[in-house]
């Protein structure tokens, strides 16, 4: 059953499940959000703010506006109860554009940007196309018996289960190996969400995120499980602390941080503990030693600039595959063993889409050299509202 925080994830599930035949135009969707502020406003619920820090708005859009804002775009945003929320306003040539966390063009392509979102819809189109994806299905909460059977006997182990919504990979677990592991991951993913995916996980591989601007612009970062390197002198507890005093890593509940803290935790024990290490260990020089088994930045993963390494023939599909849903701006995860040789040559997968995707992963990698996202993206901006 849902957190309470996540009972509105459960609503928005079920509800766009059960309208998903009921096709809004998108300049429907607009006037009723539009109408909806304007009865906010009158309320006094929200009210529009344009003296904002960026470190109380999402860094994503932190790093569009601090770039369009070098080209003389001013913004508001709209501010809630609770706080800020992601609804801006940019005015630049005496116009006014709305956007939600990013501006995607989404009033120019065939498709609305949210078609992506849906975990189960995408990778039925990407299987259509003859898209790399990872054998595996959805399923309802209340079909886990069914989930487990599926996985166990058809998909066979090592499997991943992850909710059919995106959740910023929050409630997804990744290289599950037994019936035991699959039930907790179940139970996990469907906190997040009524419905959750399980795919066949490919072992020996690492995930990349594509982000792709205008059909043109790519940019490649690897994620990496929280590590760190051996130095002969200091235990691993030392190491970590070393590395989590790095003045880019914050903590997670921090909106002005892309990097976290190396998070320690049973997890970490227990991968230590095949290694028959501790904390108070010390590992060889440049002896590499992970922490966590997912590379997820709020447990403390790096961030690696790798696109002048990707194969041109990858570059290639993550570019076929934002032309095939004509989306301006999107996230691709994934999962690969070697990024540098072509996709057509092993085993690998797209994971998920995202029409909103996390910019400011290639702005503030751990290592390699930052790539301007927001930059391409304020030229789509100008290219598509103005």
């Amino acid at each position: 059953m849902p957190a309470v925080s996540h009972v509105q994830t459960w609503l928005d599930e079920i509800i766009s499940t059960i309208m998903l035949r009921l096709k809004f135009s998108k300049r429907i969707s607009y006037f009723f959000d539009i109408l909806l502020e304007n009865f906010f406003q009158l309320l006094g619920l929200i009210k529009m703010e344009d003296n904002f820090l960026l470190s109380e708005i999402q860094m994503r859009t932190a790093c569009f506006i601090t770039e369009a804002r070098k080209r003389g775009v001013k913004f508001t945003v709209i501010k809630g109860p609770f706080g800020y929320t992601d609804h801006f306003y940019a005015q630049v040539d005496g116009r006014k554009i709305r956007f939600d966390n990013l501006p995607v063009a989404d009033h120019i392509g065939k498709n609305n940007t949210s078609l992506v979102d849906c975990k189960k819809r995408t990778k039925n189109y990407l299987k259509k196309r003859d898209f790399p994806v990872a054998a595996g299905r959805s399923f309802w909460f209340w079909q886990k018996n069914q989930a487990l059977k599926h996985g166990a006997d058809k998909l066979g182990f090592p499997l991943v289960i992850k909710p059919r919504n995106g959740s910023v990979s929050r409630h997804v677990t990744t290289n599950i190996r037994n019936t035991e592991e699959l039930s907790k991951a179940i139970a996990k993913s469907i906190i997040y969400s009524p419905a959750f995916i399980i795919e066949k996980f490919i072992e020996n591989s690492f995930v990349y995120r594509a982000t792709v601007v205008d059909f043109d612009f790519v940019a490649v970062v690897k994620q990496v499980p929280a590590n760190i390197i051996g130095d002969g002198v200091l235990t691993i507890e030392q190491l970590v602390e070393d590395k989590n005093s790095d003045k880019r890593r914050g903590e997670p509940h921090q909106k002005d941080f892309t990097l976290c803290k190396i998070v320690v935790n049973e997890v970490t024990t227990g991968l230590l503990a095949k290694k028959n290490y501790t904390l108070q260990t010390i590992p060889k020089k440049n002896e590499i030693v992970y922490l966590q088994k997912n590379p997820f930045l709020k447990l403390g993963g790096d961030l690696v600039e790798v696109t002048e390494q990707v194969c041109q023939d990858n570059i290639k599909l993550f570019k076929d595959i934002a032309r095939f849903f004509d989306i301006r701006l999107v996230g691709m995860d994934f999962l690969i063993p070697d990024i540098a040789s072509s996709w057509q040559k092993q085993n690998c997968a797209i994971l998920e889409l995202n029409s909103c995707p996390c910019i400011e992963m290639h702005h503030f990698p751990s290592s390699g050299m930052p790539k301007d996202v927001a930059c391409a993206l304020v030229d789509a901006f100008f290219k598509y509202y103005l």
